[in-house]
């Protein structure tokens, strides 16, 4: 099977623009629960299938399930099966469908999508934290972070680095709408933290989106044994 990725050519990394929003959803940022398990963030979370019917790519919800990513990939919380609230009150159709015509994903394949939407806020309570964890890699084929709103902020450039390598060689505040497209297995991606411009305070809003092949899908009870197995459970079988 050919790496869904290979079309974001050697460099490994794409900024793109999405389709926008409809306001309903934009507007549906404010409302997004709180995130139980990091501090400054609010978020929600679906899966779902992307396939091409007809004429055009199309997706459909799956079943909701926890959000589980392996310890390899994540030491905060690695191994742990986070509840979120789905995601409602938005199609993500049309940025799905433009992430894979960008990338020119097999029209005969069927994928697995993990979008996630969240605030990061900054104020005189929370501080603009974008990512607890540090720079990291998500363990997908494809991840993707599009940038739908900063308001009142500075900062939150998003960062590429190099495995193993502490300084970017990509870093870029995207503009609404800008969707950042990376082969994951071959960087670690991060964000800087956002600044309030003023007393008010001020937030930033995203969707991260991750595409990998049915195949080699992270949705299920497979794959949740896995990525919930301790290490050395794994190399022993």
């Amino acid at each position: 099977m050919n790496h869904i990725g290979l079309k974001l050519g050697p460099l490994g990394y794409r900024v793109i623009d999405l389709p926008p929003l409809p306001q309903d959803a934009r507007d549906n940022f404010a409302n997004l629960p709180e995130d139980p398990y990091y501090t400054e963030r609010w978020r929600q979370f679906s899966q779902y299938v992307l396939f091409f019917e007809h004429d055009h790519w199309a997706c459909r919800i799956l079943e909701h399930r926890p959000f589980i990513q392996a310890k390899a990939y994540n030491q905060k919380v690695g191994g742990v099966r986070r509840n979120f609230e789905p995601i409602s009150g938005v199609d993500p159709t049309p940025q799905f469908a433009a992430i894979a015509s960008e990338l020119d994903f097999d029209r005969n394949a069927v994928f697995q999508v993990n979008l996630h939407q969240w605030r990061t806020r900054v104020n005189e309570t929370y501080q603009g934290k974008t990512i607890p964890e540090g720079p990291h890699r998500d363990g997908h084929h494809i991840t993707s972070v599009t940038v739908w709103e900063r308001h009142n902020i500075t900062g939150g450039e998003s960062t590429l680095y190099q495995v193993g390598k502490t300084d970017p060689f990509f870093e870029q505040a995207l503009h609404p709408g800008q969707c950042l497209v990376m082969r994951d297995e071959d960087m670690v991606h991060g964000a800087r933290d956002i600044h309030a411009v003023s007393g008010e305070g001020g937030y930033r809003d995203i969707w991260v989106i991750s595409i990998n092949p049915w195949a080699d899908r992270r949705y299920g009870e497979e794959f949740e044994a896995f990525a919930t197995a301790e290490p050395a459970s794994i190399a022993a079988e």
